[in-house]
């Protein structure tokens, strides 16, 4: 029975200890963010003093220094953090506001501030970073050393940094080391970030294209889809000439995807070669880039390619040749009524399908009707046969 009493004790003991601990965490984070709450009403009519003037000496150098120190601590970086984004939100990135920014805050004061735990302190510091579009040297070299960081969060906003520092080579730099090494990057990530490249976007795609076959494969398949996004023609030879000499299916997917926005005759043998590829993924973009090359040899490659054994080739030679087709659709000689007086079943499947899928075909059990011309089929031997 005593052991027994002791193990009540012992419970409501823990329990009792469990509850203090909750009290006194909700005590102390009412009394941060009323601190929080004092000092952002002590820091927000200096701001928007500062905001609504175009002269630096509209606040003095002892506000200046009130708010350098008041950053200095957690409550105090909190409290700019909340009126900073605030005024973001309302009015973008400013001038006026990344000024006040640099007045005030510096690497130096994020990175001994402990606003968050040390375990994500070093991510944290970096977003704040980006946030406030700094790129100074220390803050550039701050990040760049972080790409090498086992953690995925850090690496991300170290490559957010230096996308916003808006320096050419910066980026650069960052791509040559994620080249070099062997951590993770999204590709989505790295290809957003230079389509959203904050500097001269013009000198970016230079540097990208006088710095392409010294990057990893990886880096560039993601600068032919950033050229292939942003509709870059000026640099079809380099890509041209680069995936004609790689063996990387990526990307040779990728150039192909980008001759297919970006129109170059040079690269029509290469799309019709690709087209042989014993790689079923190659022949399905094959099939959709071709259709920016309307010429009867392509013609004759989507009626090739859709009985292909693929079944997103297939789709994709119809799709191709339904946009090639379109204002010819109703014709009993066009491309597309020829697939489908096909005897290979798929083919004429697919191109029913597609056009189905476009609205142009009404089905009824096993009747389909397009407009002008009607397919209907046979009796015992299946035949099709126009009407």
């Amino acid at each position: 029975m005593d052991l027994i009493y002791c193990f009540i004790i012992f419970f409501f003991v823990i329990l009792l200890l469990v509850i203090l601990y909750i009290v006194f965490s909700k005590a102390k984070q009412g009394i941060d963010q009323r601190r929080v709450s004092q000092l952002e009403y002590e820091i927000q009519p200096i701001v928007d003093k500062y905001m609504e003037s175009k002269s630096e000496a509209v606040i003095s150098d002892n506000e200046i220094v009130d708010l350098r120190k008041k950053v200095q601590s957690r409550a105090g970086l909190q409290a700019f953090n909340s009126i900073y984004f605030a005024k973001v939100k309302q009015e973008g990135v400013t001038e006026r506001l990344h000024q006040l920014v640099t007045l005030i805050l510096d690497f130096q004061t994020l990175n001994n501030n402990r606003i968050v735990r040390n375990k994500y302190r070093k991510s944290y510091i970096l977003y704040l970073c980006a946030e406030y579009y700094m790129n100074s040297e220390e803050v550039t070299k701050f990040a760049i050393e972080s790409l090498h960081d086992p953690s995925l969060y850090v690496r991300n906003n170290a490559l957010r940094v230096l996308r916003n520092t808006g320096e050419v080579d910066n980026l650069i730099k960052a791509y040559q080391r994620i080249s070099q090494g062997q951590m993770y990057f999204n590709d989505k990530v790295i290809v957003d970030y230079m389509d959203s490249f904050r500097g001269d976007m013009q000198e970016l795609n230079k540097a990208l294209a006088r710095n392409l076959i010294t990057f990893s494969p990886k880096i560039q398949r993601d600068i032919i889809e950033h050229f292939t996004n942003c509709h870059i023609s000026k640099y079809a030879n380099e890509i041209l000439s680069l995936i004609e000499t790689s063996r990387d299916m990526e990307i040779i997917i990728a150039g192909i995807r980008y001759f297919g926005v970006v129109h170059k005759q040079e690269a029509y043998s290469f799309i019709v070669h690709q087209f042989k590829s014993e790689n079923y993924e190659i022949r399905a973009v094959c099939a959709r880039a071709i259709g920016l090359y309307p010429c009867e040899k392509t013609i004759e490659l989507l009626h090739e390619y859709i009985k292909d054994t693929n079944w997103f080739v297939r789709y994709n030679c119809a799709f191709t040749l339904f946009q090639l087709e379109e204002e010819n659709i109703f014709h009993k000689d066009s491309s597309i009524g020829k697939v489908l007086s096909e005897e290979d079943m798929f083919a004429r499947d697919i191109m029913i399908y597609t056009l189905y899928s476009k609205g142009l075909i009404n089905s009824d059990n096993d009747q389909v009707t397009l407009a002008s011309f009607q397919i209907e089929n046979g009796g015992k031997g299946g035949e099709e046969r126009w009407v």
